[in-house]
């Protein structure tokens, strides 16, 4: 009888893994996770079940990670070559899909194992172990006879922390509503991922991370698909804004996320704020990143709107649909002479370009009517509504039904305005 193994009991070779799956976000994260174990070794990728079956008989892999589903004849036919062709190498099936068919369908056709995409990243690489060795057992975490634990390479950690929080599904989002000062008619919504481990770290804690560790695209893409969810469950007449930065926006495989149905609904934000390798964002450029997005229906936001050279800058460049103001400005409004004259070129600047500017962080009636009196159209903040949670958005039929009364006693009362599809952000 053979004994239970850990992964610090053995000096053998590192585990050598193949991944196959037409998902390059899964590839990118499954890559990131086998490279944090190091007693697992990722030898290469592949996009399509024919592709597959070639890659493991050249690499001659000891465990292939197989999505069910591929172009190119399927995990199945994927499975029962690779099988055939190179006995030893062990295929793990990786799906999306649980149902009882597709579990006894890959195993029958050889698979020697089964995890679901949705199931924890320790799962995923324990299956992968057990693939190898049945009686393999995780590691525990054991006392360490140093005064400082030894640690991980900070690149390391980022890319293990980064691929767990995109494949363990912890990115959500909640939703901001944005109303029409003039009405008080919630017209979009403005998505805040978030990240929900602990301890709490922000968003932009995470983007930085996720750029660090070369996985920006795929941490945002992510974050958007999952704000995307929102578009279904809201009436069709509500906009959704997403932050995004320029260098994800300008990959394919970001914009090919966009389906065509919801790309009207779609509100891309861009702030000023950008590294300066960034791709340029000019709204004059034919052939550019933005010419694209408009072309498939996409509008564009330019964020953090305010009096320096770069902010004016960038909404000249970008001639945006909507541009949405620094929220310092909000926050100094009716305390200075000199903000209200900030808040009154930006808004003559946005009128320019054909923009509706966007207060964000609205507490108090006093800013909201100061904000009227600039005119400034969109606002959102408390005043408005807090962000909501993506559980609580199918009942939330009265907020966006009802006109909210924005302004009480200070005349600013909406009145009932009728719904017109499209007409949300211009």
């Amino acid at each position: 009888m053979s004994e239970a193994r850990s992964a610090s009991e053995t000096d053998e070779d590192p585990i050598r893994v193949l991944v196959a799956d037409d998902e390059e976000t899964v590839v990118d994260v499954l890559r990131a996770l086998i490279g944090s174990d190091p007693s697992l070794r990722f030898v290469g990728a592949a996009h399509n079940a024919e592709d597959a079956i070639e890659m493991t008989a050249r690499e001659r892999p000891d465990v292939v990670l197989l999505d069910v589903r591929m172009p190119g004849g399927g995990g199945l036919r994927a499975t029962r070559e690779i099988t055939k062709r190179c006995a030893p190498t062990k295929v793990v099936a990786l799906s999306a899909h649980q149902d009882s068919d597709t579990v006894i369908g890959m195993i029958s056709a050889g698979a020697s194992g089964y995890v679901p995409k949705g199931d924890p990243t320790e799962k995923i690489l324990r299956t992968i172990h057990r693939a190898m060795d049945p009686d393999y057992v995780a590691e525990e975490a054991r006392p360490q006879l140093t005064l400082v634990s030894p640690r991980l390479p900070q690149r390391t950690q980022q890319r293990t922390a980064v691929a767990r929080a995109i494949l363990d599904g912890v990115i959500t989002a909640e939703f901001e509503p944005i109303a029409e000062l003039a009405t008080g008619r919630v017209v979009g919504l403005d998505a805040h991922p978030r990240v929900a481990t602990l301890p709490h770290r922000s968003y932009d804690a995470w983007l930085a991370d996720a750029e660090g560790a070369d996985l920006l695209l795929d941490f945002e893409l992510s974050a958007f698909r999952v704000s995307l969810s929102a578009l279904p469950v809201v009436p069709e007449d509500l906009f959704l804004e997403f932050e995004v930065t320029r260098s994800t926006a300008a990959e394919g495989r970001f914009r090919r996320a966009i389906r065509g149905s919801v790309a009207p609904r779609v509100v891309l934000g861009f702030s000023p704020l950008s590294p300066a390798a960034a791709p340029e964002l000019e709204a004059e450029d034919p052939g550019g990143i933005l010419a694209t997005l408009r072309a498939r229906g996409i509008r564009v936001a330019a964020r953090d709107a305010g009096p320096g050279f770069e902010s004016l800058r960038h909404l000249s460049n970008l001639s945006p649909d909507l541009a949405k103001l620094d929220p310092t400005l909000i926050r100094s409004l009716g305390q200075t002479f000199s903000s209200h004259s900030v808040v009154a070129a930006v808004v003559a600047c946005a009128g320019d370009v054909g923009a509706r500017l966007i207060a964000p962080g609205v507490e108090s009636e006093d800013q909201l009517l100061e904000l009227r009196n600039l005119g400034v159209e969109l606002v959102q903040g408390p005043i408005v509504g807090e962000p909501i949670p993506f559980s609580e958005l199918p009942g939330q039929a009265e907020l966006w039904e009802v006109p909210q009364t924005l302004g009480r006693g200070r005349g600013l009362t909406a009145q009932p305005h009728p719904s017109t599809p499209g007409d949300g952000a211009r």
